[in-house]
């Protein structure tokens, strides 16, 4: 499975991204499919899609969603200082690192939200290396540690909304 992870400009980019124009440069047109190159000409990846501010570069491995800022125009496609190598090990990195944060946090009597964040599932109970248990409402739900991911404001959620997790379980019952 390719790893997805957005890096708009963050400080894994911008530390091996030196300026690559001035401050008033025009923003760069990308277009899905264009071919993405390295500081000293080597295939990155491609474009995967463009949209605010964000261009989705895949390089046959992982995705990344950089700022951009972090491109330059040349005649064969677009360019950023970075090698394939760099990109996939930055992704990499970021998501491994991310993951490690989210396991941190699935300890019991922390608060679970629905995706959207607007409902609270429950609580943590347990926690083992496969699955997390939940108490709902009193009844306890055992759910994969995949299906948890971290929120911006450093809660935990699951990858479905109230009404998918309610009838998740009317379904299990």
């Amino acid at each position: 499975m390719k790893n997805f992870l957005t890096l708009m400009t963050g400080a894994a980019l911008l530390a091996a991204t030196p300026a690559l124009a001035q401050d008033a440069a025009p923003a760069v047109e990308a277009q899905v499919g264009m071919k993405v190159f390295g500081p000293n000409g080597g295939e990155v990846g491609t474009v995967e899609s463009v949209s605010d501010g964000a261009i989705v570069v895949d390089t046959g491995t992982n995705k990344a969603a950089l700022g951009t800022e972090a491109f330059a125009k040349v005649d064969n496609g677009l360019s950023i200082m970075m090698t394939k190598v760099d990109l996939d090990a930055a992704v990499e990195k970021a998501t491994a690192d991310a993951k490690a944060r989210l396991l941190a946090s699935l300890t019991p009597g922390t608060e679970v939200k629905s995706v959207t964040g607007a409902a609270v599932i429950g609580t943590i109970q347990a926690k083992d290396a496969e699955y997390v248990t939940v108490d709902h409402d009193g009844q306890e739900v055992k759910l994969p540690v995949d299906a948890f991911m971290a929120q911006a404001d450093g809660g935990v959620a699951i990858t479905m909304t109230e009404a998918e997790f309610t009838a998740a379980l009317a379904g299990t019952q």
